[in-house]
């Protein structure tokens, strides 16, 4: 997986592959994964139209300002003129394309999401929605760990059936998502895939305090 690869040709696997590393994954670790340029992996993913999930953009903060950094309009007060004041929304008013808690709908990544609350802080609207089969996991094994996310067992992310749905860390999902980048799942499915980035995971916290 170290040589780049022709980067005028990409395969079915391949394409896969990127869709599932894609939201979640820094183009930069998927390039390495990959053996491909940054630009490879950035305008594929533009042909494939795939986009950062909303909890990597949250995490990570791509193209945001660091701490520390000074806007050159700091400090500024603007104030609007003409007759903005009129068309501006009143105290209280929801836009038309407002949806009431309960809403499901489907990203762009075929994801289920549901509206679970509808007093998220401003400019993160995103905090009002959640993931349906980390909802319906939690409804069988209580809250979901910090750290850990929900993987599908089957791969299949409109199953959301209870014993579909498995927790696993962020450093145990990083271990799977490597080894599906080399090749397809081993026997025994992901569930295996699983057991082995534990193990994985425990030898490698062991080495740690070993040295």
């Amino acid at each position: 997986m170290g040589a780049r690869t022709n980067s005028a040709v990409w395969t079915a696997q391949q394409d896969q592959w990127l869709r599932e590393l894609y939201p979640h994954t820094s183009n930069r670790k998927i390039a390495k994964l990959l053996g491909r340029t940054y630009a490879s992996i950035k305008n594929r993913g533009r042909v494939l139209g795939l986009k950062k999930s909303s909890e990597y953009l949250a995490a990570e903060k791509p193209g945001c300002f660091r701490k520390g950094h000074n806007t050159w309009n700091k400090g500024a007060n603007f104030v609007s003129g003409g007759r903005s004041i009129e068309t501006r929304f009143k105290p209280g008013n929801l836009p038309q394309n407002h949806q009431p808690v309960g809403t499901e709908i489907i990203d762009t990544y075929g994801y289920r999401k549901r509206k679970v609350r509808d007093d998220a802080p401003k400019g993160q609207s995103y905090k009002n929605w959640r993931f349906v089969h980390v909802i319906v996991w939690e409804e069988h094994n209580g809250p979901l760990p910090k750290g850990h996310i929900v993987r599908f067992r089957d791969m299949d992310i409109t199953n959301i059936a209870p014993d579909n749905l498995v927790a696993v860390t962020r450093g145990e999902n990083a271990v799977i998502n490597r080894w599906m980048a080399m090749g397809s799942l081993p026997e025994g499915g992901m569930d295996v895939l699983i057991t082995m980035a534990r193990l994985k995971m425990v030898a490698r916290k062991r080495k740690e305090e070993l040295a």
